[in-house]
């Protein structure tokens, strides 16, 4: 970690969002219609979903048939904190107005949380095969991708309303994420019991009510105290982190579009 290539990768992705945001900018400062610039911000997301999307499913049938032998385990079910842009970005032209606002808002701010995390630290995807580790590294640089290049075009909504919607989406996808967990418990335990899988139970947005989370500091809080406080102070923790990206892209805005002016 935090080598060459580590290193080198992520100044790649981030010149590549900025390169985009600025030839958006560029567009909209040429007086083209707002329409067409929505087209082209759809086109470019629509095309990152679409890679996420292609990837997933090589790395669902990798799992399925070489790793697990035919048996499906729901802890790699895609729908993590990392998993969602794959969905937002192609339901994006279908949406408008405050929809719109809240999905690319959430982009910008939780997936750059989820994103810049994963990166930073990527033992969670260094494995036994190269090409899930190749897989882990193209997927978070792709989300990493798309929230800069949100953020960079300024096309999130940084106000508290804005974020506030985002918040909300997140707490939305977060209770759709543990009903996945309970859902598939009985059926992921009787399956490990057996030998199947190796797994004993699913951790969409590692939020499971039934056990410890496998992440450090939330796992240590559950063990002291309750596991429904731990995720909570775990979905506090991840919107709290969101808003500091939020916080921070909104006056950097500020800043970049007071210097143009001037």
């Amino acid at each position: 970690m935090f080598g060459a290539f580590h290193i080198s990768a992520a100044a790649a992705v981030i010149a590549a969002a900025f390169l985009a945001a600025r030839r958006l900018s560029v567009s909209i400062g040429a007086g083209i219609p707002s329409d067409e610039i929505n087209n082209s911000i759809d086109r470019i997301l629509a095309v990152s979903g679409w890679i996420l999307i292609i990837t997933e499913i090589y790395k669902q049938l990798f799992l399925y048939h070489i790793v697990n032998n035919g048996a499906y385990d729901w802890w790699y079910f895609p729908f993590q904190l990392c998993s969602v842009p794959m969905y937002l970005c192609v339901l994006l032209p279908l949406t408008v107005g405050r929809l719109r606002d809240a999905f690319l808002t959430f982009m910008a701010t939780f997936t750059f949380v989820s994103a810049s995390a994963a990166l930073a630290f990527p033992e969670d995807f260094l494995r036994t095969y190269v090409t899930l580790t190749v897989h882990g590294f193209v997927w978070h640089g792709v989300l990493l991708f798309i929230s800069l290049f949100i953020l960079f075009s300024h096309q999130a909504d940084l106000s508290r309303r804005g974020f506030a919607r985002a918040a909300g989406l997140f707490i939305l996808l977060s209770a759709a994420a543990i009903l996945i967990n309970i859902l598939s418990e009985s059926r992921m335990a009787k399956a490990h019991s057996a030998h199947i899988i190796p797994n004993n139970y699913a951790a969409m947005f590692y939020m499971n009510p039934y056990h410890i989370s496998p992440q450090p500091v939330v796992g240590t809080v559950q063990e002291m105290t309750c596991i429904p406080l731990g995720l909570a102070l775990y979905a506090l923790a991840v919107i709290s982190a969101a808003g500091l990206v939020c916080i921070c892209f909104s006056r950097f805005g500020r800043i970049s579009r007071s210097g143009r002016e001037r």
